[in-house]
Order: structure tokens, then C-alpha cells, then sequence
């Protein structure tokens, strides 16, 4: 559906810009209209919707999505409403993408449908859970408390990733500048020594042959190892793409020594906290678990999560569905055990969030402060080697002059 930036006047003496998503120029008219204000100008955008709902050009990051969560829920808790607010927001929202979302967010809302079925319109950019708590909000009458809990569960996940980010930039920094190195030293560095070695007329080490090989078969056959390496790329994505091979790669990760834990305890952590934020929202645990399965991306405790739902929809607690996986420790069983007898199953599966996400970080932090040095010596092995191998000629040219 094609987007229209328009100016209209809101109150005597102010003008707005937004923009509207809508069939045609009239459409636009009419719909800026029912929002009570009179347009003066409109022009075609160049934004549209693609067929699942959300902009083909997705351009809302997560940091807007908190920062316009904590805005709304600032605004309503001060006794505006829904619509001045969200009007207000997107008034001072610097993402044109973002306006335009909340555009159309807008002029369905004043077509009559609630705020929750409005953000449905959108999943790439609203999920399952914030529109379930919107939702929640909606029915319970404290949508500005919920949106609260979201912004914050928003920004703890925001803080998650960008621990990970961090922990891993390092590493990979390093392992990039070695490649590069290892490029250069094969395809400029060894080829000028070549020339000179051939001048000697004697035999070359065993290692000097094998890295004058090496780098002869890069340079002449470059294009067919970056064609290998990008087939392999595809194979990988399109294998996991399909969820039989999504399952199957998300099973190898959570069982790779030492990484395997900090990944599954990381997705427990996200599961638990997902469950607490919902049922402290007044959500129905069978429903709640459907929407945290959602948020897990690991496929194979996605899948013990839904078999956690068919259990307890049959009678079962949480607990004792738990306790037949193994994916739960005895820890998590016992605590969401005491949760369910206390009344405080929120508490009890916010608390385990807490726990793992500080033992998964410590662990990375760890893991990656290990690797840092082996990485180092690695590389630095192969560089050595590389290196090595140049020199040892001039060595035997030298041993054989005296």
C-alpha cells in the first residue's frame, strides 16, 4: 500500500507533516480528515508494505521500538491519550519510517480498531509478545504499566545482545586482521621472493615448496576458493533455512562443549524472563508459554516449549513438565516448584533470568578472555610458519657460503 507525506493544519495557526498509508491520493484526504485535521498539501511517497504486513525497507531498529515504548507508556501515565500521544511521538520521531508506522497505526486506531489489533498490521516490527501485552494492557486497563514492562524488558534484552556483541568483537577482530595478513603475505609478499629464490638454481625446503604452492594455486585459482567459500555460505543458510536443518544445527549448538551451556542458558534466560513478564500481566500460562516460544530462537527449546504447553494444557505444572526434559537443570525445576507452591511463579522464573544471564556472562567473559590468547598463538603459529619458510633458503644460502 503505498505511503503519502502530507501537511495538514492540526489547530489555528499549526501545521503537522506526517505520513499516511493509504489505497490512493483521496484515501490519504479522507483519512488525515477523520483525524480531525485539514490537509493542504500531499505528496506520494516511496515507502511501501510488503506481504507480510511490515516495510519492505525495515528501517525501525530495536532502539527505536524501546525508545517509542518508553515515550507512550511516559505520555499515557501522565493522562494523555492514546492517540495525542502516539501523535505527539511521531511528531518528534526522527525515523521517517518510523512516522510513517505510526501514521498508519493512527488512522487505524481512529477507524475504530483497538491499539493491539493496529500493531498487528506490523509484525516485523511489533512481535507476538508486545502485541500480547499491549493486548493485556488494553483488557486490564493499565496499558501504560504494561508498555513500562515492555520498554524494560526491551531494553534488558538490548543490553543482552550488546554484551554478546562485545564479548565477541575481539576475537573476530583479531582472526579478520590475521586473515588479511595471511592474504597478503601469499599473494603479494611470496610471489616478489619467488623470482629470487628461482635465481639461486638450488632445491627449496619441503616448507618453502608447500608455501610457494600455495600461494601460485591462490593466485591463479583465487576466483575458485571464493566460489567454494561462497557455496559453502549458501548450502549453510539454505540447510538452515528448513526447519529440519534449523533443528538439526540448533541441536549441534547447545551440545558444543562450553558454548553449547552459555547458549542454552542464555535461551532459558530469555524463556523465563518472557514467561514472567506475561504472566505478571495477567496472561494465562498455556498462552503465555505459546508467545515465549515465539521469542526463543534456538528451535529445539522452542520445541520443548510447546511441548511444555501440551503438557500443562493436559493438567500438568510447570514444574513437573520440566522436570521430563533435560534441558532444565534440577535448579530450574526446584525454583519454579517453589514459585508455583508460593503463588509467585513470576518472581520464581524472574529470578532464574537473573541467574543465568549473569552465569551465561560470566562464562562468555571467560570463554572469550581463553580464546583471546588462542587465537593469538594460532595465528600467530601460521604467520610464523609463512615467514619461516621465506627465511630458510637465505639460511641454507648463508650455511653454504662458509
Amino acid at each position: 500500500m503505498p505511503i503519502y507525506t502530507y501537511t495538514a493544519i492540526s489547530k489555528p495557526g499549526q501545521t503537522i507533516q506526517a505520513d499516511i498509508e493509504a489505497d490512493s491520493e483521496q484515501d490519504a484526504i479522507n483519512k488525515i480528515n477523520r483525524q480531525g485535521y485539514f490537509p493542504i498539501e500531499i505528496k506520494a511517497g516511496h515507502l511501501s508494505q510488503d506481504d507480510h504486513g511490515g516495510f519492505s525497507l525495515r528501517k525501525v531498529s530495536n532502539k527505536d521500538i524501546v525508545l517509542f515504548t518508553r515515550q507512550l507508556s511516559n505520555l499515557i501515565g501522565s493522562g494523555i491519550n492514546l492517540l495525542n500521544a502516539l501523535n505527539i511521538i511521531s511528531t518528534q520521531a526522527q525515523n521517517k519510517y518510523l512516522k510513517a508506522v505510526l501514521s498508519d497505526i493512527t488512522g487505524k486506531i481512529k477507524d475504530g480498531s483497538p491499539f493491539s489489533e493496529s500493531l498487528s498490521a506490523h509484525p516485523a516490527i511489533f512481535s507476538g509478545l508486545y502485541r500480547s501485552m499491549v493486548h493485556s494492557g488494553e483488557v486490564g486497563g493499565n496499558i501504560a504499566q504494561e508498555l513500562k514492562r515492555l520498554a524494560d524488558f526491551l531494553e534488558k534484552e538490548e543490553e543482552l545482545k550488546n554484551t554478546i556483541q562485545a564479548a565477541l568483537t575481539y576475537p573476530i577482530f583479531i582472526i579478520s586482521v590475521s586473515i588479511i595478513t595471511i592474504i597478503v603475505l601469499l599473494g603479494f609478499v611470496i610471489p616478489r621472493l619467488v623470482s629470487m629464490f628461482n635465481d639461486m638454481g638450488q632445491a627449496l625446503p619441503l616448507p618453502t615448496q608447500i608455501i610457494i604452492g600455495l600461494s601460485a594455486f591462490l593466485q591463479v585459482y583465487w576466483w575458485l576458493a571464493l566460489a567454494l567459500i561462497l557455496i559453502c555460505v549458501f548450502l549453510i543458510r539454505r540447510f538452515y533455512s528448513q526447519p529440519q536443518g534449523r533443528l538439526y544445527l540448533d541441536s549441534l549448538k547447545i551440545k558444543t562443549p562450553v558454548l553449547g551451556l552459555i547458549i542454552l542458558k542464555t535461551e532459558i534466560s530469555r524463556l523465563t524472563r518472557t514467561l514472567s513478564l506475561l504472566l505478571a500481566s495477567g496472561i494465562p500460562i498455556v498462552y503465555a508459554l505459546d508467545t515465549a516460544s515465539s521469542v526463543v530462537k534456538n528451535q529445539v527449546l522452542r520445541k520443548e516449549t510447546q511441548r511444555l504447553k501440551g503438557q500443562i494444557s493436559s493438567g500438568a505444572s510447570l514444574s513437573s513438565a520440566m522436570k521430563k526434559s533435560s534441558m532444565f537443570s534440577a535448579f530450574v525445576t526446584n525454583i519454579v516448584a517453589i514459585g508455583e507452591e508460593t503463588g509467585s511463579l513470576e518472581k520464581s522464573l524472574m529470578n532464574i533470568a537473573e541467574d543465568y544471564e549473569k552465569e551465561a556472562d560470566r562464562s562468555l567473559k571467560a570463554l572469550t578472555r581463553l580464546l583471546e590468547p588462542a587465537i593469538i598463538l594460532i595465528m600467530g603459529l601460521v604467520v610464523g610458519f609463512i615467514v619461516l619458510s621465506m627465511l630458510l633458503p637465505i639460511f641454507q644460502i648463508n650455511l653454504t657460503v662458509r
